[in-house]
């Protein structure tokens, strides 16, 4: 049905320049488009602290609605709409009882949460709704739930089931479609959301449910980039990706975009295409596709982390002792702890997690029966830096060339790794020496 899946991203939605692009497009545009809409950064925010305090009983269900009131008004100013609309107004009611049921019978739950969440992206979608309309742009709002777009009951970090969604083409009408992006439904009938940054993964999901014949991603937070601009002033935008190298650089950097985005395009080569929205049209930066391009250097891009810790598990006889790897690794699924990577020797197992699940896993390992190790370790102030580009394996000189520029200033490696992959190389260093290690790999691979 759909030619088009885009996903607009919801901190464009206080940019009104962006908005007129965003307003004018559509209108201009002559084919069947889907729009997967992400949250308002501050609504969601706004939501996701008032759960906690709701459960914590440290605020009201009227207090947290007031609060997501003030966000709403905030950005019907910038949308310049004077009142909202009864699908909008439906939707905060839909809320407010949902936060008031919670308050008084004290019932939570994984998938209650999610619900919860779930209307962030629900009344961002309603107020662009608004915003179209106010515009003479005709177009429909759909909910997932409402053309069946199922997902596993993994609530907080679901999986889209795409033969089990495959008649949602069928039910997605023609013209202009807007759809909040970050939840499915389970098989029996309840929302669960698909983890951080979920809208592009949603896109991904619908672009190949719809047949449509390219996802585009309008206005990311931060552009793909031979490094942060941010550290490199001077950094260049990358104009080709592959699949692996797009998802290897949402998992090292905070690029705005699902590391599962590519799952559901794959296996058709349907081609993501990123824009930025200017003068009232749209300026092509990156096409990410299954082509295989090595640059002249090997290496795309410098990118980095600090939202990592690791967990060092010591004991003289840890490399030996069968079994230690596999009740850490088993605790922290029941845990829902995402292991980022492992680097073992005979006396320490390194572990590295998310820095905000850090003191978590301490703690699940020393209520483990772990004979071996005689102590837990935590190094929470460091930074992981990573090298990307296909070509790494067939190319001698890439880690050479990487070790060089930190050695030459004196820069302390902690961990490092290579090999897994045929695009990656990365190293773990002391946080103070982010910006200095960056700028010397950025020089040492792109003068």
């Amino acid at each position: 049905m759909s030619n088009c899946v885009v996903r607009f991203g919801g901190n464009s939605l206080s940019k009104f320049p962006v908005l007129e692009a965003f307003a004018n497009l559509l209108a201009e545009s002559g084919n069947n488009t889907t729009i997967v809409v992400s949250a308002i950064p501050e609504l969601q925010q706004t939501i996701e602290q008032g759960i906690d305090l709701l459960i914590s009983h440290a605020s009201t269900s009227d207090m947290i609605i007031s609060k997501v009131n003030d966000v709403i008004t905030q950005k019907l100013m910038v949308f310049q709409l004077s009142e909202p609309g009864e699908i909008l107004k439906s939707e905060r009611n839909n809320l407010h009882n949902l936060l008031k049921g919670i308050e008084f019978t004290g019932d939570f739950s994984l998938a209650l949460k999610d619900q919860v969440i779930s209307f962030a992206e629900r009344i961002t979608a309603s107020i662009l709704y608004l915003f179209l309309n106010k515009n003479q742009i005709v177009s429909n709002l759909i909910f997932p739930e409402n053309i069946g777009l199922y997902v596993t009951k993994e609530y907080g970090n679901a999986t889209f089931l795409l033969e089990e969604s495959c008649h949602l083409k069928d039910l997605v009408p023609e013209g202009i479609n807007l759809i909040p992006g970050s939840y499915g439904i389970t098989s029996s009938g309840k929302i669960a959301r698909l983890g951080k940054r979920p809208a592009d993964y949603s896109a991904a999901a619908i672009t190949r449910l719809t047949g449509a014949e390219s996802l585009e991603l309008w206005e990311l937070d931060k552009e793909f980039r031979t490094s942060d601009s941010e550290f490199i002033a001077g950094s260049e935008l990358i104009p080709r990706l592959t699949y692996a190298e797009a998802s290897e650089l949402s998992y090292f950097s905070e690029l705005s975009i699902h590391p599962r985005i590519v799952e559901p395009l794959i296996s058709q080569h349907i081609p993501i295409q990123v824009y930025r929205l200017r003068n009232k049209g749209k300026e092509l930066t990156t096409i990410i596709n299954s082509e295989t391009f090595v640059s002249p250097n090997v290496v795309k891009s410098v990118v980095h982390t600090e939202e990592i810790a690791i967990l060092k598990l010591n004991g003289p006889g840890v490399g030996f002792k069968p079994g230690i790897l596999a009740k850490v690794t088993t605790a922290f699924h029941h845990a829902a702890i995402n292991i980022r990577s492992v680097i073992t020797s005979q006396v320490s197992i390194n572990i590295i997690l998310n820095k905000n699940e850090i003191e978590k896993a301490r703690e699940i390992c020393r209520q483990l029966p772990l004979s071996s190790v005689s102590e837990i370790v935590i190094e929470d102030q460091v930074s992981l830096i990573a090298v990307v580009g296909h070509g790494m394996q067939q190319h001698h000189g890439i880690s050479a060339k990487l070790f060089t520029a930190v050695a030459e200033h004196k820069i302390n490696v902690l961990l490092s790794g290579s090999g897994a992959s045929d695009l990656v190389s990365y190293l773990i260093i002391d946080q103070k020496d982010t910006r200095k290690a960056i700028t010397e790999i950025h020089r040492i691979f792109f003068k």
